[in-house]
């Protein structure tokens, strides 16, 4: 295995999808324990919040949450279901759904976000210097560029 990817780099892959998850499991836990919305709901709601005009056509969720149109289709489901989001045709051709906030989702995203900020300035930030902070802002923007260009 190490002839193929160098020990230093299987060291920092591993290192990296720990890490991510220690992190994302503890705020998970820490929303569940208030009460709110589970963290891929709360990245549903955030993606259609920022999205222009606040509505995302359900392809562009899909890419946005990284999840097959299908997939990001069963998790609106449920998210429609709990009446945080609603689905529409969508205006401009008539073909499609989009997804928008409902008041109540608008209202989950504003009592999630101080849990979810909270963790990340607890679990994330407060043990990096802002020197580290900006080389993993350039480190993950060239791999997420390279990714792209190289096709799925």
């Amino acid at each position: 295995m190490s002839a193929l990817v160098p020990p230093s780099g299987l060291q920092a892959w591993r290192g990296f999808l720990r890490a991510h998850a220690a992190v994302i499991s503890a705020i998970e836990h820490e929303l569940e324990s208030q009460g709110l919305v589970p963290l891929i709901w709360y990245d549903v709601l955030v993606a259609i919040s920022s999205a222009p005009g606040r509505r995302i056509r359900m392809s562009g969720l899909a890419d946005e949450l990284v999840l097959t149109r299908s997939g990001a289709t069963r998790l609106v489901d449920k998210v429609e279901a709990a009446r945080l989001v609603q689905r529409e045709i969508a205006r401009e051709d008539g073909r499609g759904a989009v997804a928008t906030l409902t008041p109540a989702g608008r209202e989950a995203l504003r009592k999630a976000w101080p849990v979810y900020a909270r963790g990340i300035n607890q679990l994330f930030l407060s043990h990096l210097t802002v020197r580290e902070v900006d080389i993993f802002i350039r480190a993950f923007d060239h791999v997420r560029h390279a990714a792209a260009v190289s096709g799925p």
